[in-house]
């Protein structure tokens, strides 16, 4: 059950990095993407779509690689230990929260942090969390 969990959180990131590509700078502002991003994006350069369709696959691909672990196929073994990282690089991102606490600007676009930017961390951390709860209840 975690595991298709973590697969669906995996496609919500998956989907949602595909509207920012059709929404464009407000959506990446808000992401937090990057300024130089949005400015690029407002200035009809192909890059940031790009950047965007590649982490959206990245998602995606990971959204399947826990789906698969969480089955009796062959190979869901080491799809296990691939869950294991992607839930290590998700508790990674989210770790930036104690910067964030300490009014770090460095993770927030050069701006105090926003609750937003607290909501983005807290959920990586879950989301990690989701990952290695699965990964490590099946081993």
């Amino acid at each position: 059950m975690l595991y298709l969990l973590a697969a669906l959180a995996d496609l919500v990131l998956s989907i949602l990095h595909v509207a920012a590509i059709f929404v464009g700078a407000p959506l990446y502002l808000f992401l937090r993407a990057g300024k130089k991003m949005a400015t690029a994006d407002q200035h009809g350069e192909r890059w940031p779509a790009l950047l965007t369709v590649f982490v959206a696959a990245v998602f995606l691909a990971w959204g399947l690689i826990s789906y698969w672990a969480g089955t009796t196929n062959e190979y869901a073994d080491w799809a296990n230990y691939l869950v294991i990282a992607i839930g290590g690089v998700f508790v990674l991102r989210g770790s930036i929260i104690v910067f964030q606490l300490s009014g770090s600007r460095a993770f927030s676009d050069g701006e105090v942090p926003q609750m937003r930017d607290f909501v983005f961390s807290a959920a990586s951390l879950g989301i990690g969390g989701l990952h290695l709860g699965a990964a490590l209840g099946a081993i």
